[in-house]
């Protein structure tokens, strides 16, 4: 049983969660993730192609790759970034 104030401290964490959320970009290119990972565009490429789906996980636009703001976030931990 959630006592009020462990719940109150829940609803803070989540609504911190919620703004922290809201300052990062809802996706990023390709070439801003090969930055932040250090690791090339054509590398993150192949492991975008392997591991999620086009429209999903990521997609094209006028010829650049945009990657959502969670699997940016799964690529960071995968490569230890």
């Amino acid at each position: 049983m959630i006592h009020n104030n462990e719940k109150e401290l829940l609803l803070k964490i989540l609504n911190g969660i919620e703004k922290l959320n809201m300052l990062l970009p809802s996706e990023i290119s390709l070439s801003e993730l090969s930055n932040l990972t250090g690791k090339s565009p054509n590398t993150l490429r192949k492991y975008l192609i392997t591991n999620f789906e086009p429209e999903v996980g990521y997609k094209k636009k006028g010829g650049k790759i945009y990657v959502k703001q969670d699997v940016v976030l799964r690529i960071r931990k995968h490569y230890g970034k």
